[in-house]
């Protein structure tokens, strides 16, 4: 190598390769690939001026000290030039395998290291350096040294292990305890960060060695952000859940797959807490998207007149005579006169049944009623829709508002034909067995006339499904269906 560098062809070499660099330059898009070629220009260009100096020195005195100097120095700057070449040809190969940036240590680091290497045997033959008594001497002035820059060591080690494990890269968004931004420098000392305001927080390697971080381009995967949303205790949480996917469906920047999620997470003093899980394909638009979302929440809740409400303490007075009325009486009133069951109530017989009603919600997948279990209860929906169902979850049919289940087992005292499932937030009407039996008593012959009723809907059923044509006589049936009314609700033969 040293003849090489002593001849007239590393003249011609550095010149060539200093065109070649200079065009590789002026082509090329890539900053950091620029930056590294632009150090070898320096390097390969002061080569190339110590060189021309040398040459001149050389003709008025071939045995000065500055002939040598300027031997050493151009000897130096065309290796450091080569050097950084191949070093910037050799991150650009690497940087086009993977998008992510080289840190600026790892440059550093295999930089010093080849110039050190190609440094010595220069000095030594040179200058004529024994190197290795040079070192054995520095040994106490090294341990003072190293003692003076403990902490600047131990960033630069802290950094160096850094970039063994590479928790993050240059362009990653991390988050250092209450620092949150986006790599743009791995340095020896420090990592670099810029925030979404623009503010840039340099971190001492050391100390981010030492913290947790939290990685949100890990991968290049899409990153979660789980909000929470406290809402009025009157909102049913099904609705509540639907009114808000269907708004996060509206977001642009809100990825669809993973699915969005919004869950019941908690009952707070004076509202209803709902975890909202929400996706996005890169982490600089999480703060945007949570802007978007929470605008169209506001506007959305307004319309579905779901309350966000303050912290705030109820003080409630409790009146024993006063119901609270899930519906006005006159639905009530409308929905229980179309009722075949109470077709016989006088207008204040009916009044009087409204005021036994007690509303009951049930939520979407709620079961109303279970298959096999004993019945005490009459129900009137009101609004939503419910399945019946049979032999282990076959569906019959569905019912809506205006229909009525419950009253053979409120009535017999038989267990229930089927089961019903909410398959929408539905309210039902319920009335239970003493509301009957002050009907029948203030109401003689009613219990036969609904033991007529009852039997001739359950003989049409049978007929159905029998596919006779519901020819069968109803009669042996009202009177069983009589009979156990009146075992049931003690009344009188005369009944």
């Amino acid at each position: 190598m040293l003849p090489f560098l002593q001849s007239n062809l590393s003249l011609v070499v550095g010149a060539l390769l200093l065109i070649v660099l200079f065009g590789a330059r002026s082509a090329s898009s890539d900053k950091e690939f620029r930056r590294d070629l632009r150090g070898a220009f320096r390097f390969l260009s002061a080569f190339l001026i110590l060189r021309v100096v040398a040459w001149a020195l050389e003709k008025e005195d071939p045995a000065s000290s500055l002939v040598r100097w300027a031997r050493v120095g151009w000897m130096l700057t065309f290796t450091f030039g080569v050097i950084r070449a191949c070093v910037a040809l050799a991150l650009k190969a690497v940087r086009m395998r993977s998008p992510a940036a080289t840190p600026k240590i790892l440059r550093d680091v295999i930089g010093f290291v080849l110039y050190g290497l190609s440094a010595l045997p220069i000095l030594q033959t040179q200058l004529n350096l024994d190197l290795r008594g040079l070192l054995a001497t520095s040994a106490v002035l090294s341990v003072v040294i190293g003692l003076a820059l403990q902490e600047t060591l131990g960033n630069l080690f802290a950094g160096l292990s850094l970039q063994l494990e590479r928790p993050y890269q240059v362009g990653d968004w991390i988050r250092i305890k209450e620092h949150t931004g986006r790599v743009v420098q791995i340095g020896w000392r420090a990592t670099r960060i810029l925030t979404t305001k623009r503010e840039s927080i340099t971190l001492p390697n050391s100390m981010v060695a030492k913290e947790i971080v939290k990685n949100f381009s890990y991968g290049f995967e899409p990153i979660a952000i789980d909000l929470e949303l406290g809402l009025s205790y009157d909102a049913p949480p099904n609705q509540v859940k639907a009114a808000v996917l269907e708004v996060m469906a509206e977001v642009p920047t809100l990825l669809q797959d993973p699915k969005p999620q919004c869950r019941t997470w908690a009952y707070d003093a004076s509202s209803i807490r709902y975890q909202l899980r929400l996706w996005v394909a890169d982490f600089a638009q999480a703060d945007s998207t949570m802007e978007d979302l929470y605008t169209r929440l506001w506007y959305r809740l307004k319309r579905e007149n779901i309350e966000i409400p303050f912290p705030q303490n109820v003080v409630h007075l409790r009146n024993e005579t006063a119901t609270k009325a899930e519906f006005s009486s006159e639905t009530v009133m409308e929905l229980l006169r179309a009722v075949d069951l109470f077709t016989l109530l006088m207008p204040e017989e009916l009044d009087r049944l409204r005021r036994d009603l007690v509303a009951r919600r049930f939520g979407k997948g709620e079961r109303v009623i279970e298959e096999g279990e004993e019945g005490h209860t009459f129900y009137l929906l009101v609004s939503g829709e419910v399945s019946v169902r049979t032999d282990k979850g076959h569906e019959v049919t569905r019912l809506s508002r205006g229909s009525y289940f419950g009253e053979m087992s409120l009535l017999t005292g038989e267990p229930r034909a089927a089961t019903v499932v909410a398959v929408q937030d539905s309210v039902l009407l319920e009335l239970d067995r003493p509301a009957f039996a002050r009907m029948f008593v203030t109401h003689p012959g009613l219990a036969r006339q609904l033991s007529a009723l009852l039997a001739q809907r359950r003989t049409q059923l049978r007929a159905v499904a029998e596919s006779s044509g519901g020819g069968s006589d109803p009669a042996p049936e009202a009177n069983r269906i009589l009979g156990r009314l009146r075992q049931i609700f003690s009344l009188a033969a005369q009944d």
